[in-house]
């Protein structure tokens, strides 16, 4: 019993002291605590020495050990207890609290290659990632900053592939895409770490290059919008005009059925046939008389003195090629739209130039529209026209009508302009 008892003094004595070892290299509030325990089991196990030493030798037990064996069973028992019962906690807060361990286990868990390195190129820190990928790159442990230098530098030797235009964006043979970074920090005690990290931003390379071939596609189909958009324009313009001149053929078809009908039913009254004829074949005939190869404007002046319509245009066309490609359009929107639908005989044209923007007005002597006029069919097509070129449309539907366009007007010296005043008559 005496031995049993002073093992277990013993054992809780060696339990005390590794607690109070490892409460105070934690650096845990109740370490004092444990200093107490430890002193009191030490005095415990050297008087139960000398107490059992002094029974051996016939001493009375009562005057040598006046508490009763039981009480100090007793007492032992608590102790252990209560080491066992901060054992549990230190255990607990072990898990919790961060340490060395725990940072390096939640190093290795990102995905993320990091590592820091002394002031002397050795290794202080790193993780599992960062060594994967320097094996990749030298086939052997990551041990100084200068050998991860030179890996970086001679990796197309290992199938590790650098972007081009890319400094530090490196591309793994198994296809993974990695951006090297190196920076300095410091700790609190100022002490300086040299920190490499590698990020994957093999999803961001991917979507970049999606992005790029979207942008490329976007490119090819503006290209091609704008390009129909400008021929839209064209056949617009040549629809109308085509229709104009089928109106005066079939005029001339009439005349001529009306006077063939005359002649067969002997009939002298032909006035009527013979206008008919007279006014197709005179729209006809000025319509060949376009000279051949002449610009865009000339061309729109013998197609209105074709239609019978009389220009006056006051002002001149812009240097701009586009700016004055599209005044034209208009004109000829303006000419087919007023001859159609307002029965217009007379086109005004007012080009301005000042220092800040260009403008052209376009109104008629036909019949004011009954209604607001929307863009739609050719003028649709001409709005479409002018935005993409950074201008403004404006229609006037009351009291008649009106377009105005503008363009601001860029920076340029030595403007220089296409003159086409005056005013031409057509009827």
């Amino acid at each position: 019993m005496q031995t049993l008892l002073m093992t277990m003094v013993l054992f809780s004595l060696a339990g005390a002291l590794f607690l109070l070892i490892i409460f105070y290299d934690m650096r845990l509030e109740k370490w004092n605590w444990n200093v107490l325990v430890l002193l009191l089991l030490f005095f415990l196990l050297n008087h139960l020495v000398y107490s059992f030493g002094q029974i051996d030798k016939g001493a009375n037990y009562c005057e040598v050990l006046p508490v009763p064996i039981w009480v100090i069973w007793c007492i032992v028992g608590a102790i252990d207890f209560l080491l066992i019962w901060e054992g549990i906690r230190l255990k607990r807060i072990s898990k919790e609290k961060v340490n060395r361990n725990s940072i390096k286990e939640a190093m290795n868990l990102l995905p993320t290659g990091i590592c820091y390195f002394n002031s002397d190129g050795t290794v202080k820190l790193a993780n599992t990632q960062i060594y994967q990928l320097f094996r990749i790159l030298a086939h052997k442990d990551l041990q100084e900053f200068s050998e991860l230098r030179d890996a970086l530098h001679t990796s197309i030797q290992n199938g590790v592939i650098r972007l081009a235009g890319k400094k530090d964006t490196y591309i793994f043979p198994d296809g993974k895409v990695w951006d090297y970074r190196e920076n300095e920090v410091r700790d609190r005690d100022g002490k300086i770490y040299i920190e490499a990290v590698f990020m994957d931003v093999t999803k961001q390379y991917h979507e970049k290059i999606n992005l790029t071939k979207q942008t490329e596609k976007l490119k090819e189909i503006s290209r091609e919008l704008r390009y129909l958009s400008d021929n839209v324009l064209i056949l617009t313009r040549e629809r109308e005009v085509l229709a104009a001149k089928t109106k005066l053929h079939d005029q001339m078809g009439a005349g001529l059925t009306a006077i063939r009908q005359n002649l067969l039913q002997g009939s002298e009254d032909y006035i009527d046939a013979v206008r008919l004829l007279c006014q197709a074949v005179n729209t006809i005939w000025n319509d060949n008389q376009q000279p051949f190869g002449e610009g865009e404007f000339e061309q729109f002046l013998q197609d209105a003195k074709t239609l019978g319509v009389k220009i006056e245009c006051i002002g001149s066309l812009p240097k701009n090629e586009d700016y004055a490609n599209i005044y034209i359009l208009a004109m000829r929107e303006c000419l087919t739209n007023g001859v159609c639908h307002a029965g217009a005989t007379e086109l005004f044209i007012t080009m301005q130039e000042n220092n800040d923007f260009y403008r052209i007005r376009i109104t008629n002597n036909g019949a004011a529209p009954e209604k607001e006029v929307v863009p739609k069919g050719g003028l649709y097509n001409l709005s479409r026209h002018i935005f993409d070129h950074g201008g403004e449309m404006q229609i006037q539907s009351i009291p008649y009508f009106a377009l105005t366009i503008t363009f601001q007007k860029k920076e340029s010296k030595n403007e220089e302009s296409i003159d086409r005043r005056g005013s031409e008559d057509a009827s």
